[in-house]
Order: structure tokens, then C-alpha cells, then sequence
């Protein structure tokens, strides 16, 4: 604290060792009375801190208005490791942070009260900015200062309130770009401060970018690594698109502007998305040393004819090549807003129209299925669409048949579902089967293979993914993300699921009802969804649905799954308090049970059924 006083007044500490009856570890004042010393990075820190003129006695934590993408890849990388991490901490007093590059706080997990009540007091909560240059010295805001781990005990934390606490923290890089993604960070008490909190996010942030290298496809590694290898022989700017990256280096950001770069991006998606093969010629206008424009001319390929001899008939010139159709921000048929589905939409539509055979992965009932339904419509209406499920057809011999004879229409779309149950000795015999396929690009029938992963649901199947048909057979992979991390798509959804089963009536939610639906997690994803919807509308043909229509499950957010007794107690407790309009004490005495086993059980297993006068 006195160094932090010196600090703040501007003087400097002296360097010198101790000397004399001194402890070690302290240095002396300019009065000559000792105190303990105080880290260079701290120190450091401080001063970066005063030249931002930050307040050292109050805290100003600034909230961005900016929308947090739940989609994006740290976020959805790092859902998992936070989830282990904080039921490690069940059981103390810290907490686990997660921001972006810029130390915006993304999300927040703390189990014990005395943790949560902390957080609330300072503002740590998603949206809030903990930039070192905002609030001082602190773990989140000092890690990407510095680009390494960052740990803040107490008092070394610049502004007074933050005093209570210490915390440690850590940049996650991307594994491929280098890049920092974005921070971890472990608080606590500052009393309950332990060396080990370092080990714990040294071991969170590896293992969240573990599995950001893992997101990755093999396409997509491959064109970092040209990326880099460009970026590295050449000094100009240069630019990556694919299909899902957009990147560019400092050149090229610093050259073009965003909007520079959204075109430049869109015009690459054409080209990939099976346009003809173009070129272009760029001619500079005016002086060399100063020119005054840029002319660009585009050619189109010529379709070549023959030349015909006098006294025949001219040979009938084949039509001109008319480029695609631009690919739609989202596929007919489908509902949702998000960017990651609209991506997914994109990519799957690309990958149809140019017949790359295609791996989609998505947990179960996120809408696999219907993405590729839909791009089949799209893209080849008319033609048949065959759907193989390997989870009903067990025998190798009959996958094999069912296959090849699905494969001889050109222009149809096969799926294999279920791709996760492929044995070895079936992963060998399609590749060899679809062999062809991957020759011939651009001709035969679209080939693609449905892979289910492990989601938090019981219904989803696990399995890995067999490494011949990930990189061999399907070279293009299109992730699909779960319900939970798009839920913008619920409003959407809603409506469009009531229509496709309201059988000519006119069934809503009401607003009260989609807060609750979009709160939920939805660990059965778009079928969960449905099947929810579809239970709240039985009977119903004109009528809007409510909170309490809705099934018990959905006005609660527990983070694990519950056992068939603790479910029905959940169920129990929610009907109490729809029946007595959110009134607490009302539902404890309509239960049977006391009023504080009541509010334990509802902070268990995370209802949030409002009060009357809140609705």
C-alpha cells in the first residue's frame, strides 16, 4: 500500500537491496522505514496506469454496446473448458472470466455467493470493459497489456475497489495466426489467493486452444499456412478468403477500408462458390510515378467453335457460360438470423453447387439435415435426394449396395446419416466407393456425410470421427453450431415451427413466452425446440402461448443433468409458482416444504419463474 501511495505521488522506489537488520524482500523508503517490495511488473503497470489518467480511488468500469457474438470460435471453444473449470470451483471461492482481445468481459462464472456478490459490486459482468488503460492494474486487462500470464494480489491492484480481490489471468492464442483471441482469468477472495491460480488458467487457456486448433479443418489449415508463408516472403498487403476465414495482414487493413474489404471478401465467395474462371487486368492511368486511376477489365472464357468450310452449315454455337446465381444470406425453407447459421447456410449451398462432397457436424437436432435438404432445392430442384441412415442399416454389405445404387444418379444428392457409427471396415469400403466422387469434382452426385458429436443432451450419440472419411473422402467440412449459442434464431424459429405445425390455425408466442424460450439451453437443440412448441400447442388453434404453457424444464437452467426424481422436484416447484404467480412463500406452503429448502432448490436448479407484478 505505501508503495502503491509512492506510486501514485510520482516518486519512485529505491532499487538498492536491503541492508541491516532488514527483512529480504523489502527496500527502504526515502524516511528509511522498510516495506515489503513491490514486483517491476506491477510497478510498471502502475505507471502505464497513471498515464491514463485512471482513478485510483473509485472504480469506472465502461460498458460497450457492443452486440457479444455467442457464435463466435473462442466463444464456442471455450464453453466446454469453462463448464469443467467451474465445477472444479464448485466448491470455492473464485470465479472464471473469460474476455476478448480487447478485455471485454464475454462471460462470467462464479458458484460461490461471496464470489457473485464481488463481481456484481465491480461490474464484472459480460459487456464491461476491464482494459488496464479503464480500470488499472487488474488480471483481465493487464494479460493482453502484457501478452503473457498476469497474476494481481490485493492491494497491487491500481484502483482501491478492486482491492478485495486477486486474480491471475492469461492471453489464448489463436494456435495457427499467433494472435491473442482473447483472456482467462481466475478470481477470488484476495484472503483465499493461492499460487495454484495459475496453474489453472495456464491449463484452461491450453486447453481452450486446443480446441480452437481443433475448429479448424484441414482446408482451413492448409490456407493459413499459405497465408503465413505469403505473408512471410512478401512486404505488401495480403489477403485470405475462403469459404469460413476472412483474414488480412497489417498491410492490407492498413490499405484497404472495411468496406474494401466486405467486397473483396463477397467477390472471393462468388469465385468459390463455382463462378466460371475469370482474369482480370489492372492498368494504371496517368504518369507511372503518379497516376490518376486504375483501369480493371474482366474476361469472361470463350466458348471455342469451329470455323466452318465453305459450302457447309455453320455448327450451332453452344450457349454463352451465364455465371451462378449469388448464394442467399440464408437458404429457402430455413429460419434464423444468427451469423454462424447463416454462414453454415452459405457454405453447405457452395459446397452443393460446386458437388464437393461435404462433411456437416452439429450436434443432434441442430438441423443437419435440413441445411442439406434445402441446398438440394436450391441448387438441383427436381432431382432425388436419398438419405442412407447407417443407425438403422447395420450390415456393411447393405450400406455398400444402398450406396452404389444411390450413386448412379448424376445429378441427385446422396446423404449418409450417422456417420459417427461407420465402423473401420465401412470408413475403408466407402472411401473406396466414393473414390470417384472425389475425382471428379464438379461432376456426379453430391455426396455428403452427416457426423453427430457429443452435445449436453442424453439423445446425442457420441463417437470419433473416423480419420479416412474427415480428410479422404470428405475434404470440405461445415460445422453447424447448437442451439445455445445462437439463440437470436429462437425468435425465428418459433413462429416458423408453430406454422409448420398449427395445421391451418394461427398460433403465437407472446413475448413473455420467447424471453423464456430463449433464455433456455436448449440441450436438444432445433428438435428439443419443436417438440416443446408442439406439446404447448396441442389443442390449440387461435391462442397465443404463455410462460405457464410452457413445458417445466424450460423455466429452468441448470447446468448439469438432472436425475429422473430431481426432475419431477423441479417440475413440481415451477407449477407451484406459475399457480401462485411467482410468490414464493406461497408455492413453499402449497408444496409442503419450508420456505428456505424452497429458495435452495430454486437457486439448485436455476428457476426463473417471474413474479406477477414483473410479468
Amino acid at each position: 500500500m505505501r508503495a502503491r501511495e509512492r506510486a501514485l505521488s510520482g516518486a519512485r522506489e529505491t532499487a538498492a537491496a536491503p541492508r541491516g537488520p532488514q527483512r529480504r524482500g523489502t527496500v527502504a523508503t526515502a524516511s528509511g522505514a522498510p516495506h515489503p517490495q513491490t514486483r517491476d511488473r506491477i510497478l510498471i503497470s502502475w505507471e502505464r496506469c497513471r498515464r491514463h489518467a485512471v482513478d485510483a480511488d473509485r472504480l469506472h468500469v465502461p460498458h460497450l454496446e457492443q452486440h457479444i457474438d455467442r457464435d463466435s470460435r473462442l466463444l464456442a471453444a471455450a464453453a466446454p473448458v469453462l463448464d469443467r473449470v467451474g465445477d472444479l470451483l464448485a466448491d470455492c471461492t473464485a470465479g472464471v472470466v473469460l474476455a476478448d482481445a480487447a478485455a471485454r468481459v464475454l462471460t462470467c462464472l462464479g458458484g460461490d455467493p461471496a464470489v457473485v456478490r464481488l463481481m456484481d459490486r465491480v461490474h464484472l459482468a459480460p459487456g464491461f470493459s476491464y482494459a488496464e488503460e479503464a480500470v488499472g492494474t487488474n488480471g483481465i486487462g493487464t494479460a493482453p497489456a502484457e501478452r503473457r500470464l498476469s497474476t494481481v494480489f490485493g492491494p497491487e491492484h491500481f484502483a482501491e475497489p478492486l482491492q478485495r480481490a486477486a486474480c491471475a489471468g492469461i492471453p489464448v492464442r489463436n494456435p495457427l495466426t499467433g494472435r491473442q483471441e482473447g483472456v482467462v482469468n481466475l478470481t477470488c477472495l484476495r484472503q483465499d489467493a493461492s499460487p495454484l491460480m495459475a496453474a489453472v488458467v495456464r491449463r484452461a487457456a491450453a486447453d481452450i486452444e486446443e480446441r480452437l486448433l481443433d475448429r479448424y479443418s484441414g482446408g482451413e489449415r492448409a490456407a493459413l499456412d499459405a497465408f503465413l508463408a505469403a505473408v512471410r516472403r512478401t512486404s505488401g498487403p495480403v489477403v485470405l478468403v475462403t469459404s469460413t476465414l476472412r483474414t488480412a495482414n497489417t498491410d492490407a487493413v492498413s490499405l484497404l477500408e472495411p468496406q474494401d474489404l466486405r467486397q473483396l471478401g463477397a467477390l472471393a465467395a462468388d469465385l468459390l462458390a463455382g463462378g466460371p474462371d475469370v482474369r482480370a487486368r489492372c492498368t494504371l492511368i496517368g504518369p507511372p510515378d503518379r497516376p490518376v486511376g486504375c483501369l480493371a477489365g474482366v474476361t469472361m472464357p470463350e466458348v471455342r467453335t469451329a470455323t466452318a468450310a465453305p459450302g457447309r452449315t455453320p455448327t450451332p454455337q453452344a450457349p454463352a457460360h451465364r455465371p451462378p446465381a449469388a448464394l442467399p444470406a440464408l437458404l429457402p425453407g430455413l429460419a434464423g438470423s444468427s451469423p454462424s447459421w447463416r454462414s453454415a447456410s452459405r457454405d453447405v449451398a457452395s459446397a452443393c453447387r460446386q458437388r464437393l462432397p461435404t462433411r456437416v457436424v452439429g450436434e443432434a437436432g441442430v438441423g443437419k439435415l435440413a441445411l442439406v435438404r434445402a441446398a438440394h432445392h436450391w441448387v438441383r430442384p427436381g432431382a432425388a435426394l436419398r438419405v442412407l441412415d447407417l443407425a438403422t442399416v447395420q450390415r456393411t454389405p447393405q450400406v455398400l449396395a444402398r450406396t452404389e445404387e444411390a450413386l448412379r444418379d448424376e445429378d441427385g444428392t446422396v446423404v449418409l446419416q450417422h456417420l459417427e457409427l461407420a465402423g473401420r471396415e465401412l470408413t475403408h469400403r466407402l472411401e473406396a466407393l466414393l473414390a470417384g466422387a472425389r475425382r471428379n469434382r464438379g461432376a456426379g452426385p453430391w455426396v455428403v456425410g452427416l457426423h453427430t458429436v457429443t452435445g449436453p443432451g442424453p439423445a446425442a450419440p457420441a463417437g470419433p470421427v473416423p480419420p479416412a472419411l474427415d480428410s479422404a473422402v470428405f475434404p470440405c467440412t461445415v460445422a453447424v453450431a447448437p442451439l445455445r449459442y445462437r439463440p437470436e434464431d429462437i425468435r425465428e424459429l418459433v413462429p416458423a415451427l408453430l406454422a409448420r405445425r398449427g395445421r391451418g390455425g394461427t398460433v403465437s408466442g407472446t413475448p413473455a413466452a420467447l424471453q423464456v424460450l430463449t433464455r433456455f439451453d436448449w440441450p436438444g437443440n432445433v428438435r428439443h425446440l419443436s417438440r416443446v412448441l408442439q406439446q404447448a400447442a396441442r389443442g390449440r388453434r387461435q391462442a397465443d402461448i404463455q410462460p405457464h404453457d410452457l413445458a417445466p424444464e424450460c423455466h429452468s437452467s441448470c447446468r448439469r443433468t438432472l436425475t429422473p426424481w430431481e426432475a419431477s422436484e423441479r417440475d413440481a416447484i415451477v407449477r407451484a409458482l406459475h399457480d401462485t404467480a411467482g410468490n414464493r412463500e406461497a408455492a413453499a406452503r402449497q408444496l409442503g416444504i419450508s420456505r428456505a429448502t424452497t429458495y435452495r432448490k430454486i437457486r439448485l436448479y436455476g428457476v426463473t419463474v417471474a413474479p406477477a407484478k414483473a410479468r
